[in-house]
């Protein structure tokens, strides 16, 4: 998204702390795929917000954030509201939280008693937290399978470079180790589940792309890379109704090489989880990077403004030309 007459603050500009929604803005030549952008925190620097977690409608929204301290917590707000909730409150890093496909529950990673744990919260009770693993590793950055009994997270021993999707069942914490890759998420279909996950450069300097595999380990394959490694796809999120992929680019768009930081992210793409109608979504010369998807709005971390805070765009309807 690109600054306009409607309001929106270019880069750099100081944003107002009620200006949470914003109007839409006119398209400069061709029609965006997008309307309405959306700020949904007024944090500001050296303050952050970041990894969104969405819930499924788009109503509410978990996140990480330093609006209660130096350190992050976890926090729950409306999408709409002003007001947010801590659910978090303890002397560690707080990150990457999501609820729960019911509502009821947060999962995050935090690093209060050392290495990073997955967590469980009630949103509704949260101070009594369950630790969910317990290895002497570093586990992240988990998601909820469709059914709310599993997460697929990333893990990684202290002594290693390469991060490993895993798999855990909540109630017995039987795990399955999938491969190497991070930052995972769980398609919401039932019936055909599949996870995305980030690649890990295999070299210093190389570059990240987007693959798909089932929670089995059966269907791997890559659906969005470049092939002469020069750009990244990071941060894959699918949309509600799994028909989408959101992720971020570090170093593709023409805008963030003339005028961004080369190794900071750049835009918000979506695409087909079979790899299709790839989609530039935003274009701002900000850095928008971890998308989450709610309802039918994409929201995201940009640094906009100065600061790291939560904006959002509503996706248009796309049409599918198979169908």
């Amino acid at each position: 998204p690109t600054s306009s007459s409607s309001g929106i603050s270019r880069p750099g500009e100081a944003v107002s702390p009620e200006d949470l929604r914003d109007v839409p803005i006119a398209a400069n030549a061709a029609e965006p795929p997008w309307r309405d952008l959306a700020r949904h925190t007024a944090i500001n620097p050296p303050g952050r917000a970041i990894h969104p977690g969405a819930a499924p409608k788009g109503d509410r929204l978990v996140y990480a954030t330093t609006e209660f301290g130096t350190r992050p917590q976890i926090a729950l707000k409306t999408v709409d509201g002003a007001a947010s909730y801590q659910i978090t409150s303890n002397s560690g890093e707080n990150l990457f939280p999501r609820i729960s496909p019911d509502g009821k529950l947060v999962a995050y990673a935090s690093n209060r008693d050392g290495n990073w744990e997955i967590y469980l919260a009630r949103l509704d009770a949260p101070a009594a937290a369950t630790q969910i693993t317990f290895e002497d590793v570093d586990d992240i950055a988990p998601s909820w399978s469709p059914d709310g009994k599993r997460l697929v997270y990333c893990s990684k021993p202290a002594d290693s470079t390469v991060w490993q999707i895993v798999i855990v069942e909540i109630g017995s914490r039987l795990k399955t180790y999938l491969g190497p890759g991070v930052y995972p998420d769980w398609s919401p279909d039932v019936k055909d589940p599949w996870i995305c996950f980030q690649s890990q450069p295999r070299t210093s300097g190389g570059r990240s792309t987007v693959w798909v595999a089932r929670p089995d380990g059966t269907g791997l394959r890559e659906i969005v890379g470049d092939k002469t490694r020069v750009w990244s796809a990071i941060n894959p999120r699918f949309s509600p109704d799994g028909r989408w992929i959101a992720y971020a680019t570090v170093n593709k768009s023409p805008e963030s090489r003339a005028f961004g930081q080369p190794e900071a992210a750049d835009d918000i793409w979506i695409v087909r989880p079979d790899g299709t109608l790839d989609t530039r979504l935003t274009d701002d010369l900000s850095a928008e990077w971890w998308p989450s998807w709610g309802g039918d709005r994409v929201f995201f971390v940009s640094d906009r403004g100065g600061a790291r805070n939560l904006w959002s765009v509503r996706v248009k309807p796309l049409e599918d030309p198979k169908e």
